[in-house]
């Protein structure tokens, strides 16, 4: 039996400030909170719990509803809406961001719907496919569609990438990007087969890219003393970048490098985050503002707490630890005080140049983390990653020093025998030869002793007898 339903979710609410709260929040209010669209489910043909976005209307979608169910009594069950074929695509794509926003269109169970800045990507991914193919209506996704995908794909790989705002659909892609773009029409795709006759797995045989093989920006880790150079000179800084002042940029870096958090996840915290006397101290971000929708407590080493303890004193309750504008062109700020404490953003390595912008922060964190003998369990749930290889294969970089001493705890095959020094390590050689020169140098005061004051030992060696 067909009927119209209208998604809610349950929120919990601070009833002080009204904001949104953290499930189970001391003092917070429970509310329902309903979607702004009316469904239908039960219709004929499909699954009992399949839903269909109708109208903001409740009268709307009542005879939305009534026009759906008749069409699928009459054999239309995989056409839903015949209008649908006739509607342009720039139309559908409407549609498809409202359902993306209330978190449908998924094939995995979120626990929250899509942030806005997620859908405006996805979205904007299809927009530009559907203007660089030339898909302006739903007949155009046919057969040759693919072809026309995987040309203006690869067209785009072999452009020079653009940074400039309002520029995007003119830039090259890197591997990786293509692949993402694949993807978002892929995704636009199977929705749009559920409400046109167009098949869902229209773009599933394109090959896809190697993104390990050409990754555009790789970062690199800020060596501990680049870092120390980069936070002082921040702090000495009588310049405001971006409504940041220069000791509000020194414990920006050290807290993202502290904590690892992203730049986003950074501008979002407040005083209220910090909890300094906690054994150890943490900072804490509700699961709305962090990347993978978990609540996130991260610890705080303690000199970093020390530091912030003061500097946190005089911070509004309930605003932004660290306002302004910076979060817009993150790098741009950060590069302004690697130029002045003389830190290169660019280093060219054999692998090509690798780069020291604002994710690099993080980057510098897990690598630290890692070269400090953290186990991968550890550092796995410090990176907050779903998957340990990532943090392996991506965030953490092996410093020279490290694989070199590694490399001299080799054993060589036939020398180990013949010279046992081959089995010390460079320290333990370094100080083998140092015992030796401190008594070869204690000997010889023995000796200059003698020959001053022969007498003297004769005497005192009589007297022993």
């Amino acid at each position: 039996m067909a009927s119209l339903i209208r998604p809610s979710w349950t929120k919990w609410v601070d009833p002080a400030t009204g904001k949104r709260v953290p499930k189970g929040t001391r003092g917070a209010k429970q509310e329902r909170e309903f979607a702004t669209k009316w469904y239908g489910q039960g219709v004929p043909g499909y699954p009992p719990k399949k839903r269909f976005p109708l109208a903001t209307d409740k009268e709307a979608a009542k005879r939305m509803l009534t026009k759906l169910v008749g069409q699928a009594e009459r054999g239309q069950a995989h056409v839903p809406d015949r209008d649908a074929a006739r509607l342009p695509l720039a139309e559908h794509l409407e549609r498809f961001q409202a359902d993306l926003s209330a978190g449908l269109g998924s094939k995995a169970r979120r626990s929250a719907p899509p942030s806005d800045v997620q859908v405006k990507l996805v979205v904007q991914r299809v927009r530009q496919v559907l203007d660089g193919c030339k898909f302006v209506d739903v007949p155009d996704l046919n057969p040759d569609a693919p072809a026309k995908l995987a040309r203006y794909l690869h067209a785009r790989l072999g452009k020079p990438v653009i940074r400039e705002p309002g520029r995007e659909a003119e830039s090259g892609l890197s591997a990786q990007s293509a692949s993402f773009y694949l993807s978002a029409a892929r995704r636009f795709v199977r929705w749009l087969s559920k409400r046109a006759p167009v098949a869902a797995d229209l773009f599933d045989g394109l090959a896809g890219f190697a993104p390990h093989n050409d990754r555009r920006h790789n970062r690199r880790e800020i060596a501990p003393e680049e870092l120390a150079r980069l936070v002082a000179t921040a702090r000495d800084s009588t310049r405001t970048i971006r409504g940041l002042t220069g000791l509000d940029r020194a414990m920006l870096y050290l807290v993202a490098f502290a904590t690892g958090y992203r730049a986003g996840e950074l501008a979002a915290l407040t005083r209220e985050c910090f909890d300094i006397d906690a054994e150890p101290p943490v900072v804490v971000l509700p699961g709305k503002l962090t990347k993978n929708r978990k609540k996130a407590r991260q610890p705080l080493p303690p000199g970093v707490a020390y530091q912030l303890r003061p500097y946190l004193v005089n911070k509004p309750s309930g605003k932004p630890v660290w306002p302004g504008t910076w979060i817009e062109r993150s790098v741009s700020v950060l590069r302004r005080d690697l130029a002045a404490a003389k830190v290169p953003y660019k280093v060219e390595t054999i692998d090509g140049p690798r780069y020291a912008d604002f994710h690099a922060l993080r980057h510098s964190y897990l690598s630290a983390l890692a070269a400090a003998g953290v186990g991968v369990k550890e550092l796995q749930e410090l990176a907050r990653h779903s998957d340990p290889r990532i943090t392996l294969g991506l965030y953490t970089h092996a410093r020279p020093a490290a694989l070199g001493s590694a490399v001299a705890r080799l054993q060589l095959p036939g020398a180990v025998e013949a010279n046992p020094l081959t089995k010390l390590t460079r320290a333990e050689l370094e100080k083998m030869i140092g015992d030796q020169q401190a008594k070869i140098a204690e000997q010889k005061v023995r000796i200059d002793e003698l020959i001053s004051h022969p007498r003297r030992e004769m005497r005192l060696a009589n007297s022993d007898d």
